[in-house]
């Protein structure tokens, strides 16, 4: 019998970097694994374990890998999980947050499943372990693709959605000192932001590819900050823009 796609409300988690990440995380999440020839050398473990599961495991040849993972950019092996919720942000959630000084990265309507993937692995990179974004046409939410080019990063990182990113804004400036990128408004660069020293634990705030953050969104942060650069080009793209502020922000040094 050929392995069929996954169904509704499961998702492939591609590339072993991303499957080795899941399987040591939160290996009772794998519901089904298929790899080739060449990666099945590498999962023994994982065989192990979903024998012992009684969880469907496989070496396909080309063509069914493909099909299985809806793309040739499966990297020789896919896992097969169910689509993990979105959390809610509740008091307790706050409080949690404010008592841990916790970094946060807040998404405005970024679009591009790449770019969230990239973000996450940026965030999880670098210890941030709660990214929020609202519910909102055009944000991007985990998938595939978000699964698969943030290389492991997605097993270190909640995802919480709130139902309008402003109001949220105004809410968190209680505890976290929010910090929206901007190309207009009065602009600092985030070294100096940092030097300067932050009244409370930052939250950086990013916008969507092309429109940026929105007007109530910006209006509801503490600071505005821009990227200095050569002003050969106006912006950096918006995964590259959160791994230079993380840096700056949650970094060793900060």
């Amino acid at each position: 019998m050929k392995p069929s796609p996954p169904r509704l409300n499961e998702i492939n988690v591609c590339g072993w970097q991303a499957v080795s990440a899941l399987f040591a995380q939160h290996p009772a999440e794998i519901l089904r694994l298929f790899f080739d020839a060449p990666t099945g050398k590498r999962a023994g473990d994982m065989c192990r374990y979903l024998a012992t599961t009684k969880k469907v495991y496989r070496q396909l040849v080309a063509e069914e890998m493909e099909k299985v993972a809806g793309t040739v950019h499966h990297g020789g092996i896919v896992a097969v999980i169910a689509a993990r919720p979105l959390q809610k942000v509740t008091r307790e959630v706050l409080i949690a947050w404010e008592r841990a000084q916790a970094p946060l990265l807040l998404l405005d309507r970024v679009s591009n499943a790449h770019n969230l993937g990239a973000l996450v692995r940026t965030a999880a990179y670098f210890g941030v372990r709660s990214i929020v974004i609202p519910d909102a046409p055009g944000q991007a939410l985990p998938s595939e693709a978000a699964y698969r080019v943030a290389e492991g990063g997605m097993e270190f990182v909640d995802f919480y959605r709130v139902p309008s990113l402003a109001e949220f804004c105004t809410t968190l400036r209680t505890s976290h000192y929010l910090l929206g990128t901007s190309l207009r408004g009065t602009q600092l660069s985030p070294r100096e932001a940092r030097e300067r020293g932050l009244p409370r634990p930052p939250a950086l705030v990013l916008g969507n590819e092309e429109k940026g953050i929105a007007p109530a969104v910006a209006a509801a942060c503490d600071r505005l900050i821009k990227i200095p650069g050569a002003n050969t080009v106006e912006s950096l793209n918006v995964s590259a823009a959160a791994a230079v502020l993380c840096w700056e922000f949650f970094g060793p040094h900060a």
